[in-house]
């Protein structure tokens, strides 16, 4: 639909209200346009009369549709890392989370929505996600409450009031449409969500058929961190060679840390220096192969999180890309790391000192999150 700002937004506060009155919105979201309802018994029963039976085995026969993460998502218990990763990183996205979770979390969450159990929840799994559109997301956050959902098969809406280019099973289809459409276009991946089972020990299973596939997923378990300076051969190589010593050394759990570092104003191909290399060597790390490496746009798009020596040095690299401003940290903002060039070899075992704990809470800090 194309419309100016006040009537967009008078739209979506009519859809809104129309999900909080127990109504039928027609919406799309970032896979394909879905029949939205109120999360409730007869929200549930509603959506069955309209779209059938769910044709589900083994899984929960509805997925309830979150506006934000908390406070359904926060309810969880997600003691295995792997499946703090998945949920935190995977949501808002393109998928259906049906998570393995102790009878008490599932009472909870049915007592929090308000529902029976046996619609959002089966055996010991419960089905949900946060759609990353923002139409289907200011839609539920505005009817105050949760909702159920059922995919029409369609990645656009056609006229009059039809679902077009079907790519699944259309569970619903009609000139007549009950409740409220609003057509926004096609959506971003025309395919449906991607199912994904996770288990409490950190087991998962991407099924196929959706948007996301399984190395889309598998990527979220990897972190790539780049550490910055000045010219690449002193400060940023050693908190390199300390993250990986500090990532080979951790107890195996799943996720991986992937380590790099660059300069600001750096020349390519120079060695570490020798104070540098001398003082990571007693530490057992190596140093002796590093060159160094001026930043490009590549390396900061690239990297999962960037972490400098000074908040100057943030500030260059913001420079460089301005998009990237939520994952550029100086290591410690209270404390800016020394440059220790030219300095005699303890300044550097100071240096040192500080990097090792400083990276040991932010990598620590990465794999709790």
């Amino acid at each position: 639909m194309s419309l100016d700002p006040d009537e967009r937004a008078r739209r979506l506060a009519e859809a809104s209200r129309v999900l909080r009155d127990g109504g039928c919105v027609v919406m799309p979201t970032e896979t394909v346009y879905g029949v939205f309802t109120r999360a409730s018994d007869e929200g549930a029963e509603y959506l069955e009369q309209l779209t059938g039976k769910p044709r589900v085995i083994n899984t929960p026969p509805f997925t309830l549709h979150l506006g934000d993460a908390e406070p359904t998502l926060s309810m969880l218990s997600l003691e295995s890392p792997v499946a703090r990763r998945l949920v935190n990183r995977l949501t808002p996205g393109p998928v259906r989370l049906v998570v393995r979770q102790p009878e008490s979390v599932l009472e909870a969450i049915c007592e929090s929505v308000g529902m029976s159990r046996g619609f959002i929840d089966r055996d010991d799994m419960i089905a949900l996600r946060l759609p990353d559109h923002p139409i289907a997301r200011a839609v539920i956050r505005g009817s105050g409450h949760p909702a159920l959902a059922r995919g029409v098969g369609a990645s656009r809406w056609g006229e009059p009031g039809k679902a077009q280019d079907l790519e699944m099973t259309t569970v619903y289809d009609s000139e007549d449409p009950p409740g409220m459409v609003i057509d926004d276009g096609a959506t971003l991946h025309g395919k449906g969500s991607t199912t994904i089972n996770i288990w409490p020990d950190g087991r998962f299973e991407v099924l196929k058929g959706g948007s996301m596939d399984e190395s889309e997923a598998m990527r979220v378990l990897t972190t790539r961190v780049l550490f910055v300076c000045t010219g690449n051969t002193c400060r940023s190589p050693m908190a390199e060679g300390i993250a990986r010593a500090w990532a080979k050394n951790r107890a195996p759990d799943g996720l991986t840390i992937e380590v790099g570092s660059a300069g600001i104003a750096a020349g390519d191909g120079y060695p570490a220096a020798e104070q540098a290399i001398e003082t990571l060597h007693e530490r057992g790390s190596d140093l002796s192969t590093h060159q160094s490496r001026m930043l490009t746009l590549e390396m900061i798009d690239q990297a999962d999180v960037i972490f400098t020596m000074t908040p100057s040095h943030a500030q260059a690299v913001m420079q460089i890309a301005p998009g990237a401003v939520h994952k550029v940290f100086p290591i410690d903002p209270l404390h800016p790391i020394g440059d220790p060039i030219g300095q005699p070899i303890g300044v550097y075992r100071e240096v040192a000192d500080q990097l090792e704990s400083l990276v040991a809470k932010r990598l620590q800090e990465i794999i709790d999150e």
